[in-house]
């Protein structure tokens, strides 16, 4: 489910439960061991990527449905622990994307200090066509990266957007044909330079963010986890029918 490789000083974990590597709790229990295992004295830079067609479409709406409302609000938290502790690794991080990135695997690239995508990478936020609002960070993350404007349409659209796209809107900061050689060289540019530096950079920079916005983001999502409409977005996506909104 989790592959573990440390090549060079570059820790690779990389994504392969399922062809879209949706995210349900073994998974996270997964990825949760690759994050704590890693070694700084080791690896200088992480990246995260899919050995399956789809870098992560998000989470498993199936195991999703047949949670109770307090097991869906349990494993919101452990996936914000999770992607809190990603965006909190000392040294440079990168989301390495091929296919399907949606929902909270957008939330998880987002995460990391850098996207780099391949030419058929589709991105986007579909959490408001079931109801709901990227809870998992989505909605902090992506703001910073792009700002206000850019952030709401796609969130509000709940679009998905082409590799392309994304690179002209700032959501994707590389955009490549070639994974292996361009990839390479970008991470290549970043371990010539002084792992200290890199890290002392890093974390100086993080602190810059305030991050009372994460709260306020998990009482909105709370506020639609108890709406008709979240029931409704989750029926009409397995009955595959248009959603009848309640607007309560």
């Amino acid at each position: 489910m989790i592959d573990i490789k440390n090549d060079k000083y570059i820790y690779n974990v990389i994504l392969s439960r399922n062809p879209v590597n949706s995210i349900n709790k073994d998974m996270l229990q997964g990825l949760k061991y690759a994050i704590d295992s890693l070694n700084y004295d080791m690896s200088r830079v992480l990246v995260i990527s899919s050995s399956m067609k789809h870098f992560c479409a998000g989470a498993d709406l199936k195991d999703r449905s047949d949670m109770s409302l307090d097991e869906t609000v349990d494993f919101l938290d452990e996936i914000n622990i999770l992607y809190n502790k990603i965006s909190d690794i000392e040294i440079p991080t990168v989301a390495l994307i091929d296919g399907a990135c949606l929902g909270g695997g957008l939330e998880m690239a987002l995460a990391c200090d850098f996207i780099i995508s391949s030419n058929n990478g589709i991105f986007g936020f579909p959490e408001t066509s079931i109801g709901i609002i990227p809870g998992a960070g989505g909605t902090q993350r992506m703001t910073r990266k792009v700002g206000p404007s850019t952030s709401m349409k796609w969130i509000f659209t709940a679009e998905r957007y082409s590799a392309k796209d994304s690179f002209e809107d700032g959501v994707v900061d590389l955009l490549t044909a070639s994974h292996e050689e361009d990839t390479q060289a970008f991470i290549d540019k970043i371990l010539f330079n002084s792992p200290m530096g890199l890290r002392m950079s890093k974390k100086s920079i993080k602190q810059s963010f305030i991050d009372t916005g994460y709260k306020k983001e998990r009482e909105a999502y709370l506020k639609t986890l108890y709406s008709q409409d979240r029931n409704e977005g989750l029926r009409s996506f397995k009955e595959k029918r248009p959603p009848n909104w309640k607007n309560k």
